[in-house]
């Protein structure tokens, strides 16, 4: 299956609650991204180390050639991230930025918002530099971001996509959710392992 966000914004926000398979649609773009274009470069920022890939609703790739523009970036800390934006994202100029769990990085608005001008700084150089524009998905938590004045929000980050649960039939195992219209369930398979999957599968 060939899933991918639909982005109207260079700068999009993806919500959703707990535990709804956020990160699983963020590295499934990511695979989409880079399955479009070969020379596409993809960066994913999260707070810790993923112990095993993300389920996607593509099929990874057996050449594994195929996702070598791909790059994870483990930064703990705010200051860390930071960092990062000013002095390696332009070095590595990718084409698209996923950043994972973005709650971690900011404790209220202001803080937030130092955080997305430096990110702005960073890709207008590489634009400029380039010739080209990056995109940048942040997923978050939707409590998370409650508590924060949502008009400033908006005009801080234009884009919204937000994973909204579903209530499905008992017999479906697992929890099931909506992005943008379509619906997935995301579930155990019988090794114990986190899957992912469109209800028109079942």
């Amino acid at each position: 299956m060939s899933y991918r966000l639909q982005l109207d914004n260079i700068l999009t926000l993806l919500l959703g609650p707990k535990s709804c398979g956020k990160t699983s649609i963020l590295f499934n773009h990511a695979v989409q991204e880079l399955l479009s274009n070969s020379r596409n470069k993809v960066c994913f920022i999260c707070p810790r180390r993923l112990e095993k890939v993300p389920p996607t609703l593509t099929d990874l790739p057996d050449d594994s050639t195929s996702l070598k523009n791909l790059s994870f970036h483990y930064l703990f800390s705010r200051k860390e991230l930071r960092q990062f934006l000013v002095e390696q994202l332009p070095k590595e100029s990718p084409d698209l930025i996923l950043i994972d769990n973005l709650q971690h990085y900011f404790s209220d608005l202001p803080d937030l918002y130092l955080t997305i001008k430096i990110l702005e700084h960073s890709l207008n150089f590489n634009r400029k530099r380039q010739g080209r524009q990056c995109h940048v998905i942040l997923a978050s938590q939707s409590s998370s971001l409650a508590p924060l004045n949502q008009n400033t929000l908006s005009c801080l980050i234009p884009g919204r996509i937000v994973v909204s649960p579903l209530k499905v039939s008992p017999k479906i195992p697992g929890r099931c959710f909506s992005v943008q219209g379509t619906e997935f369930n995301l579930f155990e398979d019988p090794r114990g392992e986190q899957n992912i999957r469109e209800l028109t599968q079942l």
